[in-house]
């Protein structure tokens, strides 16, 4: 399976309100967006713009962990999307191991462990082809359709949307 390096761009919200988190391959200039959950939205924008809690949150709970027991978080993979639902794993090595081992795991959780340790976030060309967003182009991929949204608007009509506002958007050559 072919897999392009990818860097988290931000954290943005679509037009129902939904967070998402912005996947970017500079190469290319291609975007994926990938719908999370409020917290680990909020965990991501922590850790991109370097705040911390006075008590670790869970996501720095688990990068603790897995320093303080020798594991490094090699790095995270967005392996698939099916029935609108993206899959990743996380491949850890365990103290001086040569071997891998390939931990299934939410992308929005992958993704904030990965921005915490350093390690690469690697997605699949199948999952890129099927929901990536070239940002050049002016008619965007459509996206499988999920369910309709609160508005009543279909959420490909919102992202295709989204992806409209993109080519407005400065999202600037700052890495992250």
């Amino acid at each position: 399976m072919a897999m392009i390096e990818m860097t988290v761009k931000g954290i943005g919200i679509d037009p129902s309100n939904n967070p998402l988190v912005l996947l970017h391959d500079a190469e290319s200039n291609v975007f994926v967006p990938i719908w999370i959950g409020r917290a680990e939205a909020v965990s991501i924008q922590m850790e991109l713009e370097s705040k911390q809690q006075q008590r670790p949150m869970t996501h720095d709970l688990i990068t603790n962990i897995l320093r303080d027991l020798g594991i490094k978080l090699v790095k995270v993979t967005v392996n698939d999307f099916s029935d609108l639902v993206y899959y990743a794993s996380l491949h850890l090595q365990i103290g001086r191991g040569e071997s891998l081992h390939e931990i299934d795991a939410r992308p929005s959780d992958a993704i904030a462990l990965a921005l915490r340790t350093q390690a690469q976030i690697w997605v699949s060309d199948d999952v890129v082809q099927k929901t990536g967003i070239q940002a050049e182009e002016t008619a965007y991929p459509a996206l499988p359709e999920r369910a309709e949204s609160e508005s009543g608007e279909a959420p490909i009509e919102e992202l295709n949307r989204l992806a409209r506002l993109l080519e407005d958007v400065d999202l600037g050559d700052e890495k992250r």
